[in-house]
């Protein structure tokens, strides 16, 4: 199999991951400039800045939850092993590392723009464009994931950098508040994302020859 096809069904994967809340349609409404809401799941627990549900924890191991006044998401997950999903990003154009210290615990941020879509069914649907801080912490050899999703039409003044309203009032608080709660029993990444290890397997060798540039995006051997 041709290794963009590897790379891009593997980022359907992952994006069902990340995105497990789903899209939702959200209603407007002004945020009180003081409301937090605290969270507390298996892995993590900490404050949300705004008024925010949880919305999907359908597994132990990831959760999703929504500001639907801002049209925010965040999807947090845990695993072993996560540098595959930071590498697959990577190659799509995500930018990071930025390394911060909140709360006595280092986070990698990434930021990535794409395009989701917007629909709940193939008749009725939109593009549209989406702001993503992906934050990976790493703790007893445990990764954590957070995403902050922004869409672009949320009221947070949102530009994909680590200056604007987004990361600066909403991002750094969340970090600033979380607490990891690290777990033996964590899946690998192939177990979270539902796949075998030798399929898994596959993508990493695929993934590790175009890193050292043995193979285009193409999988055809570089000469």
């Amino acid at each position: 199999m041709e290794f963009n096809k590897k790379i891009i069904a593997a980022i359907v994967i992952i994006v069902v991951v990340v995105i497990i809340g789903g899209i939702y349609a959200f209603t407007m409404s002004d945020k009180g400039e003081s409301a937090t809401t605290p969270f507390d799941n298996s892995f993590m627990s900490g404050e949300f800045a705004g008024n925010v549900k949880l919305v999907n924890n359908s597994t132990e191991w990831a959760s999703a939850y929504a500001d639907e006044a801002n049209k925010i998401q965040y999807n947090m997950s845990t695993c072993k092993n996560a540098s595959y999903i930071i590498d697959t990003y990577l190659v799509q154009g995500m930018s990071g590392p930025d390394e911060r210290e909140f709360n006595g615990q280092q986070w990698d941020i990434y930021t990535l723009t794409g395009m989701m879509n917007a629909g709940n069914n193939t008749t009725n649907s939109t593009n549209q464009t989406v702001y993503i801080y992906m934050c990976v912490a790493n703790k007893e050899n445990q990764d954590f994931l957070t995403y902050a999703i922004f869409e672009n039409s949320s009221s947070v003044e949102v530009d994909g950098s680590l200056y604007c309203e987004a990361y600066e009032d909403y991002v750094v608080p969340l970090l600033e508040s979380s607490q990891l709660k690290p777990n033996s029993e964590v899946p690998e990444l192939y177990e979270l994302l539902g796949m075998d290890q030798s399929t898994f397997q596959q993508y990493v060798d695929l993934m590790e020859k175009y890193k050292a540039g043995e193979v285009d995006i193409n999988g055809n051997p570089i000469q």
